[in-house]
């Protein structure tokens, strides 16, 4: 009686062991939901990186709608648009007599320094050793989609920046227009066409009221070309960093047409961005607007020309 008490007990028990195997997952089952998942990964994943593209975009054009602001309010406390600067890593040593106090004009440093007192950073303007300048973080002059705002150890501490002021030229033959002839001393009798001038060439005070396209239709600043390869090691024309003079590094020429970081074969002078669709730009009158790549060279030169009577409609781009 016993014994087959315990042989039922032991039917019972064996026979739940072996429903409880069956109710596994089978080798078959387990590669169906692993390829399900990567299925709905993938789908997933290109939307994750369209949110995280979509708000560092918007980081990125709010970094210019305040550049804009800045510039606009130093134009408003100096009756002129700040200037680019004197020439490829000019400093006040440089220049006797020059200093954090400069006028426009005289400033070796360019547009970035100047308008550090209008966006918050009147400490780092005082500043008067020109290198600890270079290696002071200013987080608005940066582009989330690239790198940090921080200094770089692949060009001596300095911190690189993201964005440039735009020069023009007169027309897309006319591919000298950004040096006119000299690079590390200024030119003599030469004239600037964007809002944002070359400094100590001429005694001109660009203002609001020689836009005459329109402060609304004429680009100050915007996203400069930078080899997504070189974004931690620099190149030449992004290796002074934003406390640069007159330089690829904080001016470039809208006489290139812009092209996207990917692209490896740009000249160092392009605007351009990390962002899949076009790049974001600071217009006179501190609206932000997105260009696209497509943008044709001679409407983007229009863009970049302060009183060319060429208006460009900003629809589309």
């Amino acid at each position: 009686m016993i014994l087959r008490e315990r042989t039922a007990v032991g039917t019972r028990i064996a026979t739940h062991s072996w429903v409880s195997a069956r109710r596994g997952m089978t080798l078959i089952e387990l590669l169906i939901v692993t390829a399900i998942i990567g299925m709905l990964t993938g789908l997933l994943l290109p939307a994750v990186q369209k949110v995280r593209e979509a708000g560092t975009r918007l980081k990125c054009q709010n970094n210019l709608r305040q550049i804009g602001i800045g510039i606009l309010h130093f134009h408003e406390a100096n009756g002129q648009f700040p200037k680019g600067g004197a020439w490829s890593w000019s400093t006040w040593e440089q220049i006797p007599g020059t200093g954090p106090l400069s006028p426009p004009h005289y400033q070796p440093l360019n547009w970035h320094f100047q308008i550090l007192p209008f966006v918050e950073q009147a400490a780092v303007a005082r500043m008067t050793d020109v290198e600890a300048i270079r290696r002071t973080a200013i987080p608005i002059y940066g582009c989330p989609s690239r790198r940090p705002v921080a200094p770089n150890a692949a060009q001596d501490g300095r911190v690189l920046a993201d964005y440039a002021a735009a020069t023009p030229a007169n027309s897309l033959n006319d591919p000298n227009r950004f040096w006119q002839g000299e690079i590390w001393t200024t030119p003599t009798n030469a004239w600037y066409d964007g809002v944002i001038a070359r400094g100590r060439v001429a005694p001109m005070r660009v203002t609001a009221m020689m836009i005459t396209d329109g402060l609304s239709n004429t680009m100050v600043v915007g996203e400069k070309w930078i080899d997504a390869r070189l974004y931690q090691a620099g190149a030449w024309h992004d290796d002074c960093g934003w406390g640069d003079g007159w330089d690829p590094d904080v001016i470039r020429f809208t006489m290139l047409a812009p092209i996207p970081d990917r692209n490896g074969t740009g000249t160092g002078f392009e605007f351009g961005s990390a962002h899949p669709n076009g790049f974001n730009a600071v217009f006179a009158d501190g609206s932000v607007h997105t260009i696209r790549y497509s943008i044709s060279p001679e409407m983007f030169n229009h863009l970049g020309h302060r009183a060319d009577g060429q208006v460009v409609n900003l629809d589309g781009l």
